[in-house]
């Protein structure tokens, strides 16, 4: 069985407790003339203006699924995201700029989520070739002490930093920023960059970006997931909406029961880390307000 295969089994098996949902039960809501989505333009493997991203083609999957365009409000994935788009209503048409917002944090109390529809964690890259495999953050110090030491790129802040310390890597490791002052750059810039061209030799960062720029990049990478770190560092992405919008919100939970497969098979095409032998979904954390009165 292939690595995309058994992603997409793993992620069938999750939606089997789900409803069947028939098709008469997917409408546009009462005057809506298009699903009308906030994305960030320069952020593959999520989306960008040449929808590319997995995140572009499940929006386009529902604008055929309720026979209504998919139109776009372009906004950076940074701070200020949703404030400025689902949340930001347009001085000139006095209407919000977009309804829905896509792969965002189940957890977040910024928006109503739906129920999540992928989860991924932090994974190890590094360039094929060089004479010793890793599978765990273990194996960089013991190639790092029997071999050559290893240099290892990681963002601040990122998750992994306090395992590495504790490993006796703190003089290996080089710091990157997560955001470069141009919007059009993103994370995945430690790949086909610092990673490609030998200025270090393995990095840690988030699953879905190791592994699509991974899988484009000219210089062959294996991907490795790190599932040592357990489902505390397992995170699960809704679809987000206005917590007023409830009706939209449930709306798009039968859409994500519907399709799912269809869903699935998208996902699985961005080259996503395995999530075996560990639980891709969390306890959900309910926020109190969070209800369908």
């Amino acid at each position: 069985m292939t690595h995309l295969q058994r992603w997409a089994v793993l992620l069938s098996g999750l939606f089997l407790s789900t409803t069947a949902v028939n098709a008469e039960d997917l409408k546009p809501l009462p005057g809506q003339e298009s699903v009308r989505v906030c994305a960030d333009g320069y952020n593959m493997p999520y989306s960008n203006k040449e929808k590319e991203g997995f995140d572009n083609r499940i929006a386009e999957l529902l604008g055929e699924e309720l026979g209504i365009p998919v139109e776009y409000y372009w906004f950076p994935q940074r701070i200020g995201f949703s404030r400025n788009t689902i949340k930001s209503v347009d001085p000139q048409t006095g209407k919000f700029r977009c309804d829905l917002a896509m792969s965002i944090p189940e957890h977040t109390d910024f928006l109503k989520p739906t129920k999540p529809y992928w989860s991924s964690i932090e994974a190890m890259v590094y360039r094929q070739g060089e004479g010793y495999e890793l599978n765990k953050l273990e194996d960089i110090a013991t190639v790092s002490k029997e071999q050559k030491p290893l240099r290892i790129g990681i963002f601040d802040r990122g998750v992994t930093t306090k395992q590495l310390l504790e490993l006796g890597l703190a003089n290996q490791i080089e710091y990157f920023q997560m955001m470069s002052g141009d919007v059009s750059v993103n994370a995945g810039r430690i790949i086909e960059g610092a990673l490609a061209n030998g200025e270090i030799d393995v990095a840690l960062l988030w699953g879905p970006i190791a592994g699509h720029y991974a899988s484009v990049s000219d210089i062959p990478m294996t991907v490795k997931p790190l599932n040592e770190l357990g489902e505390a560092m397992v995170f699960s992405f809704s679809m987000g909406t206005r917590y007023q919008d409830k009706k939209w919100n449930a709306l798009l939970n039968k859409f994500l029961d519907k399709r799912r497969d269809d869903i699935n098979a998208i996902m699985s095409e961005y080259n996503m880390p395995s999530l075996e032998n560990v639980n891709p979904y969390p306890k959900k954390r309910v926020r109190k307000d969070d209800d369908d009165d």
